[in-house]
């Protein structure tokens, strides 16, 4: 079973790795019983090539890092999004095999993107966690598919608050955010709902 850990890279800096290195040891310690903790900075080299720019690092590993791979990061604009109900979906760890969201966003093929919702409960898109504007504040669920990393850097910083919201309550919030790794808070690429 695979694990990925996605981590931007801005100007030959790590952004937020200390979130990346809690949830890699958190996972590497729940599913592979792997006590040792590690910090991916020292092992990660960036290749001279992808020093500058905005750069994807994609770290594959089980109970050890098994591949690095570095890309230039392209920003996807997302302006339609379409609500789904997928009760089945289990993403509790940022699983290399993303099959699963791939298949889902083949069936809306009119929707940039989807929100995934379980029992009434909205949770996360494929690509990123989601935080909800109502005009003065922003939200994220309390029942997303994964804790993101950008996700528990808003909550730490008290730019978000976590609350249950249901498909109901979709008609009150004004924006919806996507946060990741490259996403930010943001209302110039918020999506209108």
């Amino acid at each position: 079973m695979q694990l990925l850990e996605t981590i931007q890279i801005k100007d030959g800096k790590f952004q937020h790795i200390a979130y990346h290195n809690q949830r890699f040891n958190a996972s590497r310690k729940a599913l592979f019983h792997v006590d040792t903790a590690v910090k991916l900075e020292d092992i990660i080299q960036i290749p001279a090539d992808y020093l500058t720019g905005t750069v994807r690092c994609r770290v594959l590993y089980e109970e050890n890092i098994q591949e690095i791979t570095f890309a230039p990061y392209i920003f996807k604009d997302i302006r339609h999004l379409q609500v789904v109900d997928v009760p089945t979906i289990d993403y509790s760890h940022k699983y290399a095999n993303r099959q699963v969201f791939t298949d889902l966003l083949q069936q809306y093929p009119d929707a940039d993107e989807v929100i995934i919702v379980q029992n009434g409960l909205i949770t996360d898109c494929t690509i990123a966690c989601l935080a909800f504007y109502d005009g003065t504040e922003w939200f994220v669920p309390a029942t997303p598919l994964l804790k993101g990393t950008r996700r528990q850097q808003l909550l730490d910083k008290g730019l978000v608050k976590e609350r249950i919201i249901k498909t109901t309550d979709l008609s009150t919030f004004q924006k919806v955010c996507l946060i990741n790794t490259f996403r930010d808070l943001d209302l110039s690429v918020a999506v209108n709902l």
